[in-house]
């Protein structure tokens, strides 16, 4: 009978059909990416927004803003002077990167509601920062 033997024949290939689709090769999911935690300002609100960091030795005032894609920028009488990139690796901990220098400040608040930062490196070098309210306007070019 032509159909038996051609059944048989069937049957005898789909194992080896099964073993040839088994041995392509698949593609891997791609791992995750990790991202660093970003832990809250010292204030408890979020590390991101405006805020105007005032020097007691210099009189210096600068305002920062701290955006969620992870960079920053510095102005200074409506000028940017600074930019670079933010992180918090730990609780209390703000550093900032920019022309291959990373700086990183300790923080902790104040009772009217302002922090001090400290520098890690030199403790000398001290801000006091005040978040500001967010505006309306678009943030600095």
């Amino acid at each position: 009978m032509p159909g038996t033997r051609f059944l048989a024949l069937f049957l005898a290939m789909v194992p080896l059909t099964l073993t040839a689709c088994a041995d392509e090769p698949r593609e891997e999911a791609p791992a995750p990416v990790e991202t660093a935690p970003v832990y809250p300002a010292a204030d408890g609100g979020t590390a991101t927004g405006r805020f105007e960091i005032s020097s007691a030795d210099s009189g210096a005032v600068i305002v920062q803003e701290v955006l969620a894609d992870g960079t920053y920028r510095n102005m200074q009488d409506g000028e940017i002077v600074e930019t670079g990139t933010w992180e918090t690796p730990e609780r209390g901990l703000f550093c900032t990167s920019s022309n291959g220098q990373t700086s990183c400040d300790e923080e902790s608040i104040a009772p009217d509601g302002t922090w001090i930062s400290v520098n890690v490196e030199d403790p000398a070098v001290r801000w006091i920062i005040r978040r500001l309210a967010e505006t309306s306007e678009p943030p600095a070019a």
